[in-house]
């Protein structure tokens, strides 16, 4: 697959169980679009705080600002949104802020189940069209949606269609009908999931490509594997464990301490025994979750892109930029 056509849905929601990199994930796609000249909008929802570390920072606001060339952020909360809501589609700028501190958001999307999400994907809508709801106006190429956890996701998803059931005249049905409309729309938007390779998160996503179908009325994406302990540069391609050896047991204490002198380490005895008992374990690990794997390619149909597990301390820059450019070799051998 062509990038170019990867990209062709202007937004691009990221969905999964919580925990298996989304937003680790929705960065590394918005390198990528950026390096093929694409203005990127990320879009966190409700102050989940992740994206602006891995980018080195500060805390994104409502309004996007620039993250990294090409890549901007924000953060769509929903006080924020009812005011642009109010202020754009009712001329209430001047009263709209006295209805949206969080005690009467929460009342009011509480006696309305449903509005918090409504509000969240109309905003999705307005940087679509290109309208600035009273801010500056940002044309961006490509939007990513780093989206809630599976379950409040088809819920989130699903919600124009559940406003457009309940109100059948008026502005809140036609605007119900527009969002509905981007959402199921493969050409606006694409649905992609991620997942590790364990047993609960390939199952929720199993379950989710389902429920997307039936429920929501749009045809998932791809399935990011993410964090798979697999075959680091110079092993043996044909090697099933990622060490280029066929059982750790079969290490040399000798020949490990030699090397690693050649490299300027010095291994002592704990060192060694330390290096091969990881080696057990990887080989275990990765043997597990190529069962996973094989399991999630069977039970959906969407194509499965798969992600290195980052031996850092910290995600950062450098780290995205690893995954991005695993993601462009990818997508080009779908």
């Amino acid at each position: 697959m062509l990038l170019e056509d990867f990209f062709s849905p202007r937004i691009l929601v990221i969905a999964g169980k919580g925990g298996v990199g989304k937003t680790t994930v929705s960065a590394a796609l918005a390198l990528v679009a950026a390096r093929r000249g694409r203005k990127v909008c990320v879009a966190e929802i409700d102050r989940k705080g992740t994206l602006p570390r891995l980018f080195g920072g500060k805390a994104l606001g409502y309004q996007p600002s620039e993250l990294s060339p090409g890549v901007w952020g924000m953060n769509i909360v929903v006080e924020e949104a009812l005011a642009e809501y109010l202020k754009v589609q009712y001329h209430l700028s001047r009263i709209s802020r006295m209805f949206t501190s969080p005690q009467f958001v929460d009342y009011i999307t509480t006696a309305a189940p449903g509005l918090r999400d409504i509000l969240v994907l109309g905003k999705i809508w307005y940087l679509e069209q290109g309208r600035s709801g009273g801010g500056p106006v940002h044309d961006f190429d490509t939007i990513i949606v780093d989206a809630q956890a599976s379950g409040h996701m088809l819920t989130f998803l699903s919600a124009p269609m559940g406003l457009a059931d309940a109100v059948q005249v008026g502005p809140l049905r036609r605007q119900s009908e527009w969002i509905i409309d981007m959402l199921r729309d493969r050409e606006r938007t694409r649905v992609h999931m991620v997942t590790l390779a364990e047993e609960m998160p390939v199952q929720e996503t199993v379950e989710t490509s389902v429920a997307l179908r039936t429920r929501v009325g749009l045809v998932p994406g791809v399935a990011f594997a993410n964090a798979l302990y697999t075959s680091h540069p110079g092993s043996d391609p044909g090697s099933t464990d990622g060490l280029g050896h066929s059982k750790p047991e079969e290490l040399d204490a000798d020949v490990l301490k030699e090397e690693a002198a050649a490299a300027g380490f010095r291994l002592d005895d704990d060192d060694i025994a330390a290096l091969i008992g990881y080696a057990g374990f990887f080989k275990v690990r990765s043997a597990i979750q190529r069962r996973h794997l094989r399991e999630l390619r069977k039970n959906i149909e969407e194509p499965v892109i798969e992600l290195p597990f980052l031996f850092s301390a910290g995600l950062a820059l450098p780290d995205i930029e690893r995954l991005a450019d695993e993601i462009e070799l990818e997508v080009a051998q779908l």
